[in-house]
């Protein structure tokens, strides 16, 4: 599964919560094609950063924690098990998430997790948290700083962000990819 971060203005961002499911999944798609499109994509890492962050795995996000908000968003579109997990944030959420943010030192947190936490604790993705804690350590926190750095950009411009968490790409399934070990890999014919 990957996460992506899509900052909308408040006519986007009504025009996806007046969509269907399957409409809105498709607009996405979209606009993340575009271009001028705004948008941080942390791939496998949004469940440990989300861990770090809070302890839990972003599967079971802390409910009213604006930590866990920067990771999962705050209100999804749709309660349907079949739909895609999308979720928004609205600019005045954005606030009160980068305000708490402020108040943590991510760095330090991170310091405290183990590889074997991640194992233990189920992180998404599982088997790969193999790799050498400082690589994984970096990793982290560029992807942290730049999901950071896109919030404060979307409050400082007035902005929402759209979280959207999907098994593979859309636009990698349509093209014939298939996931693989964590990665978008050919679909063999």
């Amino acid at each position: 599964m990957i996460a992506q971060y899509l900052m909308v203005d408040n006519a986007l961002l009504e025009q996806l919560q007046n969509a269907t499911d399957t409409a809105r999944t498709a607009l996405l798609e979209s606009m993340s094609e575009q271009p001028q499109a705004q948008l941080v994509d942390l791939g496998k890492l949004w469940d440990i950063i989300h861990f770090v962050l809070t302890k839990h795995s972003a599967t079971e996000p802390v409910p009213d924690e604006p930590v866990s908000e920067f990771v999962v968003g705050v209100e999804t579109f749709s309660d349907s098990e079949d739909a895609d997990f999308i979720a928004f944030t609205p600019w005045a959420h954005i606030v009160e998430i980068v305000d708490a943010l402020e108040q943590i030192n991510f760095k330090k947190r991170l310091e405290k997790v183990s590889m074997k936490s991640l194992r233990e604790q189920a992180i998404f993705p599982p088997n790969i948290w193999q790799d050498k804690k400082e690589n994984l350590d970096k990793e982290l926190l560029a992807s942290y700083d730049e999901l950071l750095a896109f919030y404060n950009d979307a409050l400082d411009n007035g902005n929402n962000i759209v979280v959207s968490i999907f098994w593979l790409p859309p636009l990698a399934k349509a093209r014939g990819f298939l996931l693989q070990d964590g990665q978008a890999r050919p679909q063999e014919c």
